[in-house]
C-alpha cells in the first residue's frame, strides 16, 4: 500500500461503470483518480462531484505516469477501450484489473455482448480479470475463494444495450468493488 496506508486506485474508463466505480471506491475510503476521454461526461462529472483527480485524455495519446497524482496500488479498466500498456500495469504495485461483459474466455473483444446475442445464448455474465498483453486474455481475479465471475439469464428479445444496462454494468460495478475490497487487504 501507499506510504499513508490508504489504498490508491487509478480508474481508466468512461460512462456509468467508471462513475459508479469511483463512487463506490470513494465511499470505501479508497484514494481514487480517474483517467477518461473527452467524450465522457458521466465519469468526469462523478470525479468532479467527489473532488477526485481527473485527467481527460484522448485515447490516441499515450498514458503517462504524470497523468496521476501518485503511483497507484491498482489500476482498474472500467468501460474503457484504451489499451493499458504493460509498463503502466507493472508500475501499479499490484497490477491492473478490468471488467469484461462475458464469462471469459468466451466472447472476447469489444462486441462481446452482441456476439453472445447473435449466438442465441441463454446466459452470459461478466468477469473481473488481470490485464495482460492479450486483449481480454488474463486470468480471472480470485477473491474470497472464488473466481470473480457471475452470470445472468438473457431475456427473450433483449438487446445488447438493454442487457448491459439491466444486468452487465451493475454486475461489473459489484465485481470490481469486491475485487478492490479483497485486494486492498
Amino acid at each position: 500500500m501507499s506510504s499513508n496506508n490508504q489504498f490508491r486506485v487509478a480508474v481508466i474508463g468512461c460512462s456509468w461503470l467508471a462513475a459508479e466505480t469511483l463512487r463506490r471506491l470513494d465511499a470505501e475510503g479508497v484514494a481514487t483518480a480517474l483517467i477518461t476521454e473527452p467524450e465522457d461526461r458521466l465519469a468526469a462529472r462523478a470525479a468532479k462531484d467527489l473532488e477526485l483527480p481527473c485527467t481527460v485524455k484522448p485515447r490516441a495519446l499515450p498514458l503517462l505516469s504524470a497523468d496521476l497524482p501518485w503511483r497507484p496500488d491498482l489500476v482498474i479498466s472500467a468501460h474503457s477501450f484504451r489499451i493499458v500498456p504493460g509498463w503502466f500495469i507493472e508500475w501499479a504495485r499490484l497490477g491492473a484489473i478490468g471488467y469484461h461483459p462475458s464469462i471469459l474466455p468466451a466472447y472476447k473483444g469489444r462486441n462481446a455482448i452482441r456476439d453472445c446475442l447473435a449466438d442465441d445464448a441463454r446466459f452470459t455474465g461478466g468477469t473481473v480479470y488481470w490485464l495482460t498483453d492479450a486483449i481480454d486474455g488474463g486470468p480471472a481475479v480470485i477473491a474470497n475463494g472464488r473466481r470473480l465471475q457471475d452470470q445472468v439469464q438473457i431475456l427473450p428479445g433483449e438487446t445488447a444495450m438493454g442487457l448491459w444496462r439491466r444486468a452487465l454494468a451493475p454486475m461489473g460495478a459489484d465485481l470490481l468493488a469486491e475485487a478492490v475490497q479483497a485486494l486492498a487487504r
